[in-house]
């Protein structure tokens, strides 16, 4: 029952980002997913992954907190660093394939949108970042993650098309 819960609570946070309007609404809808991402990994025994989520609940929290973006070279020195760091767990844990590249975009453009970009630009990134995790979700049959994949890239296109038309109608 209890791994059930943990594999359904992403999947109810990924619903709840339809109503995810602010930007600071998606932050903290995102920190719900790290929160819950890396707690399932941990309950799994998948521990790269759990400090991997745990690194990027992080930085949303730090985006959360501040509310200021982070100038462009300290975002890049950042992901880099924090890439590195994802880098050597999946060499130590013997991950090294070409497969295993795909959550390491997902993170780096993730990470970019939260750190630097205003929400339009979040947005993107997250729209980004899903559509490849979900790939990887796909292609790995964890279905769990990638349902809470592909509604996460769908509610943020809906909003990012919102968000759109918005700004259309203020520059006419």
């Amino acid at each position: 029952m209890v791994e059930l819960m943990m594999h359904s609570a992403p999947v109810v946070i990924a619903i709840l980002s339809f109503w995810s309007s602010t930007e600071r609404k998606l932050l903290f809808l995102n920190l719900g997913l790290c929160i819950t991402i890396a707690s399932l990994m941990a309950f799994q025994h998948a521990w790269a992954g759990a400090l991997v989520m745990t690194v990027a609940g992080c930085s949303t929290t730090y985006r959360l907190v501040t509310n200021k973006l982070v100038k462009q070279k300290l975002t890049v020195l950042l992901i880099v660093m924090m890439s590195l760091l994802i880098g050597y767990i999946n060499l130590k844990t013997g991950k090294t394939s070409w497969l295993e590249i795909m959550p390491l975009i997902t993170f780096i453009l993730y990470r970019f949108g939260e750190l630097h970009c205003r929400e339009a630009g979040l947005r993107l990134c997250m729209i980004s970042g899903s559509v490849v995790f979900a790939a990887y979700a796909i292609i790995n049959q964890t279905w769990g993650v990638a349902i809470t994949e592909l509604l996460f890239a769908l509610s943020n296109s809906w909003f990012y098309v919102q968000l759109m038309r918005r700004s259309r109608r203020v520059v006419v």
